[in-house]
């Protein structure tokens, strides 16, 4: 019997099909009924494999769901996978979910999605931009991580500095509670200085204000450097860039920059914001102006380079119908002097956002 070339061709992998001869009447003029028979469908074959396609495609989207959700917020894509001759059983489960976790609290997690977020571009051989590899400093590194989308807590380099709060964590200065800060006095004896002439904003402090500053420069053991004074109104023949510049809450006085300062003679230092030991005695600067009367404070986070304080008494000033134009706001920080930018702990100083 010679072989059957449809047989043949089944025997390569195609699906076949086969009919039985259940009528072999035929109508009338109508060729014969064909006989039993085998034939290949392709169509069976095809759908065949566009269901192991589909199975693919299925175990593909498995994995980039479990990709996805092992990254966080910031930068998806951090993902651990064991050997996939490894059973997934409960077991290698909470194995691998405690491999996690430990990455996650060694912070090695934060920092690598921080670097894929922003890689460092090690090509700038600055020593700001090598901050992340200088953890012998007053401001230890690591990677910064961008901006507010997906900043890095303390210890992740740039310019913010690390804090240890009195509960034992460290926190940047942006993010640092003035619960966890112990302020402390500095070693100064308490003098409060102009340093205005020939600047635009040339006008002494109304009394209140300098008294403020006087009882805080002695309370909190610091010598007080006025950069910025008071200024004339834009209504009494203020000219910007020339006897006014900026905010009108210096207007007629009202409102101070100022530098402060510990030690004294050879010993004597600028305090900076950054600088783990000089936050809590500026804080306790702050805390004594506060107390003797400020009704707004700027500090921290790049505002004025770090170094800067703004005391205010111009809600008192426009209440009094004397200066005009000064918003509620008792607080702010920043480049952009913001109170969307200030730092936490000017935040918790100031208690509310707005005076009424």
């Amino acid at each position: 019997m010679p072989a059957n070339p449809y047989l043949d061709s089944a025997s390569l992998g195609k699906t076949t099909v086969n009919h039985t001869d259940s009528d072999t009447d035929t109508d009338p003029g109508s060729a014969p009924a064909p006989a039993d028979h085998v034939h290949v469908d392709f169509d069976i074959a095809h759908k065949a494999c566009l269901a192991e396609i589909a199975t693919l495609f299925e175990h593909i989207q498995a994995d980039l769901r479990i990709i996805t959700d092992r990254g966080d917020n910031r930068a998806k894509g951090i993902y651990q996978r064991q050997a996939d001759t490894v059973a997934n059983n409960p077991a290698n489960i909470a194995k691998a979910a405690a491999e996690y976790i430990n990455l996650e609290q060694s912070s090695i997690l934060g920092m690598v999605n921080a670097e894929v977020g922003n890689p460092t571009n090690l090509g700038v051989t600055s020593a700001a931009n090598y901050n992340a590899i200088r953890n012998n400093t007053t401001i230890p590194g690591g990677f910064a991580g961008g901006g507010a989308a997906n900043r890095q807590s303390a210890g992740y380099g740039g310019n913010a500095g690390a804090f240890v709060g009195e509960d034992g964590n460290t926190y940047a200065e942006l993010d640092f509670p003035l619960s966890q800060v112990v302020t402390l006095p500095g070693s100064a004896e308490g003098v409060v200085e102009y340093a205005i002439a020939g600047k635009q904003r040339s006008l002494t402090l109304q009394s209140e204000l300098y008294n403020i500053l006087e009882e805080a420069a002695s309370g909190a053991k610091v010598d007080v450097l006025i950069t910025s004074g008071g200024q004339i109104p834009v209504a009494e023949g203020g000219i910007k860039g020339k006897n006014r510049t900026g905010s009108n809450r210096h207007d007629k006085g009202y409102a101070a920059d100022v530098q402060i300062f510990t030690g004294q003679g050879l010993n004597k230092k600028k305090l900076k914001v950054t600088n783990e030991k000089d936050l809590p005695i500026m804080l306790k600067f702050c805390q004594a102006c506060e107390a003797a009367g400020a009704t707004s404070i700027g500090i921290g986070n790049g505002y004025m380079g770090n170094t800067g304080i703004h005391v205010d008494i111009a809600w008192k000033g426009q209440q009094a119908g004397v200066i005009s134009g000064i918003s509620p706001w008792r607080y702010w920080g920043g480049k952009k002097a913001s109170r969307f930018t200030a730092s936490k702990y000017i935040i918790d100083l100031m208690t509310t956002e707005a005076n009424v």
